[in-house]
């Protein structure tokens, strides 16, 4: 696939729809490749659990979360919990990267499918502490969310192996 940020349309629905793709991409780009070691290297001995394999396994599960949670109402199967509540940034340390990325690569997929029909004004199913977000404002966090991780895995691959770019 070709990452691209450029819309095939000017509509807000498209553009949104495309960051989001786009920003998804570029964290499974800045993963694959990466060894079992080098995707666990964590080069900040304070943040143990900020390595690659776990930072996307947390997307993984932060968009499971926003999508099939709070947007639909559905159950919550992510590997967090009352005892663990970084149990999806843990499990990186275990799981094996291609599991991992093959893991946010279907979650990439069912997002895009459940978004499609849902309308961007709709509010989702469960609200938030102080306010019942939009579908459109779901989406701009899922953007920034990864957006912001993906800062963080473009510096961890450089310090893993020397990869730069976007």
């Amino acid at each position: 696939m070709v990452r691209t940020d450029t819309p095939p349309a000017g509509d807000e629905r498209s553009v949104q729809m495309q960051m989001l793709e786009y920003v998804q991409q570029t964290a499974l780009f800045k993963v694959r490749g990466l060894s079992q070691e080098l995707a666990r290297t964590a080069p900040v001995a304070t943040s143990p659990l900020t390595n690659p394999a776990s930072l996307l396994n947390h997307l993984r599960w932060n968009e499971h979360y926003w999508i099939e949670v709070v947007t639909l109402g559905g159950d919550d199967r992510a590997p967090w919990s009352a005892e663990h509540p970084d149990g999806e940034l843990e499990a990186g340390l275990t799981v094996p990267i291609e599991e991992i990325i093959d893991g946010y690569s279907e979650q990439v997929q069912l997002t895009r499918t459940l978004l499609a029909d849902l309308d961007f004004d709709a509010e989702t199913e469960k609200p938030l502490k102080d306010f019942h977000p939009t579908v459109r404002w779901v989406v701009a966090h899922l953007i920034e969310e990864t957006a912001r991780h993906n800062g963080h895995l473009d510096l961890l691959r450089e310090m893993a192996d020397g990869s730069v770019g976007d």
